[in-house]
Formats: structure tokens, sequence, C-alpha cells
């Protein structure tokens, strides 16, 4: 795959219209005439045509490596950031025990709203279990406006928005997430599963591209 220049693709959606995987399989692409091999820096795919997508972020590091190299007269370029993006916290995580990827929220489109990012919009996911608490404790309210969207009531007041991708994980934003007390963020906690890089959902139609559910 040749680029004489890196377009960058900030939508999560393909131009037909395809909802994109988040990627980070190894590949190699040539940009001005430098080989890059992108050894899980993290791209968009469409899975029906296998076309690939680079988002501003993923652009701007191709970009910055292969500057490097032709000053170093140089042919080649590794890049491996995944690794350091899933290490590095969000200063909007701090004090708090849940588990995110940071990758996630710089490289799905939509969820940077402001640099430096704190990292308000990255999904935290949980097993569909953490729902029935909402559903069934007195004091709790679960409005499902879409099977893959919906809002929560908690006891005390205030409310969060969720979502459900389609293996099923609940998703909720970090932001709202680190801002409940300790009570409730030790049952999440509980219910709390690993990055699952899939965020399609109503839940992402409605609170990224502002579509009316």
């Amino acid at each position: 795959m040749r680029f004489e220049q890196l377009q960058a693709f900030d939508s999560y959606f393909d131009e037909d219209g395809t909802p994109l995987d988040f990627c980070v399989d190894r590949m190699t692409i040539h940009v001005e005439e430098v080989r890059v091999v992108l050894d899980r820096l993290p791209y968009l795919r469409n899975p029906m045509t296998g076309s690939v997508r680079f988002t501003t972020a993923a652009v701007h590091i191709i970009d910055s490596y292969v500057a490097e190299v032709r000053g170093k007269q140089s042919a080649q370029a590794v890049i491996n950031q995944f690794g350091r993006f899933e290490r590095g916290g969000l200063p909007l995580g701090k004090g708090a025990q849940f588990r995110y990827s940071a990758a996630e929220h710089f490289f799905i489109p939509g969820l940077v709203t402001s640099m430096p990012s704190e990292g308000y919009l990255t999904p935290v996911y949980f097993s569909r279990n953490v729902l029935m608490k909402y559903r069934h404790v007195e004091g709790y309210g679960l409005q499902s406006f879409t099977d893959s969207f919906g809002s929560i009531s908690i006891d005390g007041g205030g409310t969060l928005p969720y979502g459900v991708n389609k293996e099923g994980y609940v998703m909720m934003w970090l932001g709202d997430v680190v801002k409940l007390d300790e009570r409730e963020r030790f049952y999440l906690y509980s219910e709390n599963v690993g990055p699952q890089y899939d965020l399609h959902s109503d839940f992402y139609d409605n609170q990224i591209q502002n579509k009316w559910i």
C-alpha cells in the first residue's frame, strides 16, 4: 500500500457508511518512498472491503517517523505506539481503578474534543450483568431507549448514559463513572472488564454524532 501523502480520516464509518473496526494488526505501507512497518499502531479498517483509514493521531505519528528517518537518510520506519498508550493513564482516571484504553480515546474518532485531553470520553466496559442492579434495586432506575443505548438513574440523584456493543458489553464514559461516589465506583469495579475496542452502538451515534435516537 503506497501513499504520496497520508490524509486523515476522522470518522468511525467509511464513506459507504460501513462501521469501521479498530485494528492494531501488523501492516506495512510506503509513504514518500519510506517503508513504514505499523507494528500495533492503531488504525481503522473496513471489514467488508479491507480498506484502511488513518485518523489524525495516526497520521501525525506516521508523518513524524517518516520525517525522522528521511532526515537520517534511512528507508524504513518501524512504529509501535500501542503499548505506550495502553501503559499511560489519562488525567481524569487518576485515583480510580477502572480498566480502560487510552488508545481507544485517541484513535476512535470523535472522542477527543480538546488538546491536551483529560480523557472524559473514554469508553469503560462492563459485563452485561452490571445493569441488573440498576434495573431491580430500589432507588435506581434504568431506561432503555434502544437495545444499545439507555440511561441509568443513580440513587441519591444523577443520571449517566450507557451503551451496549454488538458483543453485549456495557459501555460508559470514564468522565461519568469517576464522578460517582465510592460506593457506586466499587460496584462498577466488580463488573469492569478490559477494553473491547468496539464502541459502535446507538450510544456512540447519540453521544458523539448527536443523532436523535
